[in-house]
């Protein structure tokens, strides 16, 4: 039964037995507080229905009780960048803050005024304006993904292991009797594109294997991929065996092309995602990807700038949050690879 006064913090504390400053901790995502009394409090504070007081702490802090966000532009219809925003919505309402979304043009006037307390940027950009304005702003800013080289550096940073993901995911391509991968990839120039290349190219490389990578503007029409992929299915002297697409998106299309052109997906042609979403999972057939749970990315993203913003005076060191990831085995890649019909 909720109590006829407001719930404050010594309130959950004392159900859960606990002082009130890991309560607090836990709600603002600050201190060292595990991921278990994290949930444990959360629960708590929902069932009894605790609401900060935004403007008090606003009031003292000189607040605006205001994230903003930025995604990288053409990307607001891509599944991954709107489940990790519903994630940073989710956990900026149980810390009473608000998110609002900056627009992507090329033209960031303005972004050095923000009334923000924070900044969450997904997938800096080298050659995104925006991104180059926003970190060498005034407002702290938390980065989704690594900045890379050549922009200014971020005060916090939420991160994926790719590189053992990508791996895990070539060797199980593998396993199933790919000999001769490809890689689609739109043209980004995002640490995350970066290292994602990287990881192919150089398992490729170590197992003998020739590191072919298509790389394709962004965003990129269906026609595009189809040619992409009638060109590596085609190839005369060396045809492929399995692609392996960057985004769900364009796993989708490599499947149809591949269909159009007489393959068989999940036999005589493996087809796997980088991005996981709900579609490839419902896809015929499906198709096997690499989940990085972005609800609980965006989650963290949210965490990691209540850190930076309760951040002692002088106290610039980046915080850094790690988010698990691992890779879904669906059909598209059930394999054995057995040679086209054709």
């Amino acid at each position: 039964m909720r109590p006829d006064r407001a719930v404050t913090l010594q309130d959950i504390a004392d159900r859960l037995g606990v002082s009130r400053s890991t309560a607090s901790f836990a709600i603002t995502g600050r201190g060292r507080v595990s991921e278990e009394m994290r949930r444990r409090v959360h629960e708590v504070a929902d069932e009894l229905g605790y609401r900060p007081n935004t403007v008090a702490r606003n009031l003292k802090g000189s607040r605006t009780g205001m994230l903003a966000l930025h995604i990288p532009p053409d990307s607001t219809t891509m599944s991954y960048y709107m489940e990790a925003t519903f994630g940073m919505v989710e956990e900026a309402e149980r810390t009473g803050l608000i998110v609002f979304m900056l627009p992507s043009g090329e033209r960031p006037e303005g972004y050095d005024q923000l009334p923000a307390d924070a900044v969450i940027l997904l997938d800096p950009a080298i050659d995104d304006p925006a991104a180059r304005t926003l970190l060498a702003g005034r407002v702290p800013v938390v980065t989704g993904e690594r900045v890379p080289e050549g922009l200014p550096a971020a005060r916090g940073e939420v991160t994926s292991d790719h590189v053992p993901a990508v791996r895990e995911l070539m060797a199980h391509l593998h396993e199933r009797g790919a000999r001769h991968p490809a890689m689609v990839l739109p043209d980004l120039q995002s640490d995350w594109a970066f290292t994602v290349r990287d990881a192919f190219t150089d398992w490729c490389t170590e197992h003998g294997m020739q590191p072919r990578t298509v790389t394709l503007p962004h965003p990129t029409a269906p026609e595009m991929i189809h040619a992409a992929v009638a060109e590596l299915v085609r190839d005369v002297n060396d045809p492929v065996d399995a692609i392996l697409a960057v985004s769900d998106g364009t796993a989708l299309s490599v499947v149809t092309s591949a269909q159009r052109l007489g393959r068989r997906v999940g036999e005589d042609l493996l087809v796997a995602a980088l991005v996981d979403s709900e579609v490839l999972a419902l896809a015929q057939p499906s198709v096997t990807a690499i989940d990085l749970h972005p609800r609980e990315f965006g989650r963290r993203c949210v965490r990691a700038a209540v850190a930076v913003i309760e951040a002692a005076a002088g106290d610039d060191r980046t915080v850094r949050e790690l988010v698990p990831i691992s890779v879904q085995r669906r059909a598209s890649t059930r394999g054995p690879v057995v040679p086209p019909s054709s």
